[in-house]
C-alpha cells in the first residue's frame, strides 16, 4: 500500500534513556492500566500491518484504507500520550495538522524528534503546501516521503 507521509522534524533532542525510565516508572505505579495500554498498542500495530499488506484494487478501497489508517494513527498517538512520551513540540505539530484534518503521530521514543502525518492520496498539493509552511514557521523541518512498495530488488540474468 503506497502512502505519502509528511515527516516533521521538531528539532528537539530527546533522551531515550530517560523516556524509557519514565515509562517504566509509570508502569510500576499503574501496572494494570499500562498493561492495557501496551496491549492496545500491540493490537493497533497488528491491525495496521494487516491493513498495509492487504491488496488495494481501486481508489475507493484506497480511500477506505486511508480512513482506517487515520483512525489507527489517532488511537496510537493517544496511547503514546498516555504513556507520557509526547512533548510540547509534538503537540504543536498535532494541533497544526489537525486544523487541516490530517492525522499525525510521534515516531521513535517521543520526547521530541519527528512526527509522521498521513497525506491522503486525494489531498490537494495546496493543503500540503499550507501545512508545511505553517509548520516551518514554527521552526520545524518538513519532508514529504513516499512509503510502501517493493524496496530494492536485484535481478540476475535480465537485461534492462
Amino acid at each position: 500500500m503506497p502512502l505519502k507521509m509528511l515527516v516533521t522534524n521538531t528539532n528537539v533532542g530527546r533522551n531515550t534513556k530517560a523516556l524509557v525510565a519514565s515509562v517504566s516508572e509509570r508502569t510500576l505505579r499503574h501496572p494494570d492500566a499500562m498493561s492495557s495500554v501496551f496491549n492496545a498498542v500491540d493490537s493497533i500495530s497488528k491491525e495496521l500491518s494487516s491493513l498495509i499488506e492487504s491488496p488495494t484494487p481501486d481508489d475507493l478501497s484506497m480511500t477506505e484504507k486511508e480512513e482506517r489508517l487515520q483512525e489507527l494513527m489517532e488511537m496510537n498517538q493517544g496511547l503514546l500520550q498516555c504513556m507520557g512520551v509526547s512533548h510540547a513540540s509534538i503537540e504543536t505539530v498535532l494541533r497544526t495538522t489537525l486544523k487541516y484534518k490530517l492525522p499525525s503521530k510521534l515516531t521513535g521514543a517521543g520526547g521530541g524528534g519527528c512526527v509522521l502525518t498521513l497525506l491522503p492520496a486525494l489531498l490537494s498539493g495546496t493543503i500540503v503546501d499550507k501545512v508545511t509552511t505553517e509548520l516551518e514557521s514554527c521552526g520545524f523541518q518538513c519532508l514529504v516521503a513516499g512509503i510502501g512498495g517493493k524496496g530494492v530488488e536485484i535481478c540476475f540474468g535480465e537485461s534492462s
